[in-house]
């Protein structure tokens, strides 16, 4: 009896999810535009002046959708069906917060960029949109530990704005 109070909730559970359209994400493969499946990401251009920028978006986005499911990511873009290019447009990193004694607490970055995504078969864009992201960390006294902080930010930011593309990219289709 104790066995069937177990299985009976989970199968009712199983058939109201499968009936009303619920899925696990990924689970048919992310889908790009067009039915897109090989794709070619190549070194983001980084238009701001804060240097190395270029390398930590672009890293994200190549992991980002490396991981999607039925989606691959090659080296050489004569291998691909698409091309995912992306400019870095923004940077800012500004004081946020301040203690009684007008000493810093807080800065703010923030990244933001613009993505394309083109067909190798006819030079189509497929898609095309912007993203943007921005992370707070805290201020030291200590120079070290204030640029590791706003080192840590600059990766955060970039994987959301992986993930951000990824969603834009991958929605719709």
């Amino acid at each position: 009896m104790q066995r069937a109070l177990f299985w009976i909730p989970l199968l009712l559970w199983l058939l109201v999810a499968g009936g009303c359209g619920y899925r696990l994400a990924g689970g048919e493969g992310d889908r790009l535009p067009e039915g897109v499946r090989v794709l070619y990401i190549p070194l983001f251009e980084n238009r701001t002046k804060e240097p190395f920028l270029e390398n930590l978006v672009s890293e994200a986005v190549i992991r980002r959708f490396s991981r999607a499911l039925g989606v691959r990511v090659v080296e050489d873009p004569k291998g691909a069906e698409a091309i995912l290019s992306g400019t870095i447009s923004s940077y800012s990193n500004h004081v946020t917060a301040y203690a009684g004694d007008d000493k810093i607490t807080e800065y703010r970055s923030a990244i933001g960029c613009q993505a394309l995504l083109r067909s190798t078969v006819d030079n189509r864009v497929l898609w095309k949109g912007s993203a943007s992201w921005r992370q707070e960390y805290r201020a030291s006294l200590d120079r070290g530990q204030e640029e590791s902080g706003e080192a840590l930010a600059q990766e955060e930011i970039s994987q959301r704005l992986a993930d951000e593309l990824f969603a834009r990219v991958t929605e719709n289709f």
